[in-house]
């Protein structure tokens, strides 16, 4: 939906970060950027991030120095806002505290809605079967987590053409089973399981309403798990 694509400005309530989130901190007139992590935040006061080690970076952090940050979302959104330096601390530990924003920037990178999800599948390559947790699912593809105690895990690699089988919660007992390629390996602490981005090949149109009708109905009745407090 190429609505969807534009960039909007939402409260920042709408956030849908998570301690640890990786952040993308750049400071204006500076031409350069570096990477963070969200810390911690006092909704309408302050947000935490951490800081690099590179040296340069104290001459670029200071008091009232004004910041763009950008991060993906929960929601896989790419997201940025501009901010204020209130302070900074580089020793024991190396960190900054800026403005909580009043409105982020959102740009849609998915051509559909994802919405979180947590249900049982069943993933088949290479005339092997593994099972697997769907945790966020949208018309393009899902996000898959896979116990690393399953030999077969340690086989899957980016672009294995997979084929992924799940029922739908809610919906008449029927097995789908949609083909898809291996995208991304996304980054966890949790080494007890993986977890990967997998997008769809074309569907039949019947599924395709299926999933349609299930991800509209989620996103009605299900809240983010990761949204900031109010």
């Amino acid at each position: 939906m190429p609505s969807e694509l534009f960039v909007r400005i939402v409260r920042s309530q709408e956030m849908n970060i998570a301690v640890g989130s990786k952040a993308v901190v750049e400071p204006q007139g500076v031409g350069e950027r570096f990477a963070s992590r969200f810390v911690g935040w006092s909704p309408h006061k302050y947000m935490v991030l951490s800081l690099p080690t590179v040296v340069t970076v104290r001459d670029h952090i200071y008091d009232g120095k004004k910041l763009v940050i950008r991060y993906m979302s929960c929601d896989g959104l790419v997201c940025g806002f501009e901010t204020v330096v209130q302070g900074a601390v580089f020793t024991p530990q190396r960190i900054v505290l800026v403005d909580y924003p009043s409105k982020i920037a959102v740009h849609n990178i998915r051509k559909g809605k994802r919405v979180s999800v947590f249900f049982g599948g069943e993933i088949t390559f290479a005339d092997k079967k593994c099972a697997c947790y769907i945790l966020d699912i949208s018309l393009d593809g899902c996000q898959i987590a896979m116990d690393t105690a399953h030999d077969c895990v340690s086989l899957l690699k980016i672009g294995d053409d997979v084929i992924v089988q799940f029922v739908l919660p809610g919906l008449e007992p029927v097995k789908y089973s949609l083909s898809g390629t291996l995208t991304r390996a996304l980054d966890q602490k949790n080494e007890a399981c993986r977890h990967f981005g997998l997008k769809f090949a074309p569907m039949p149109d019947s599924e395709s309403k299926d999933l349609e009708s299930y991800i509209t109905d989620a996103e009605r009745f299900m809240t983010s798990s990761c949204s900031l407090d109010k």
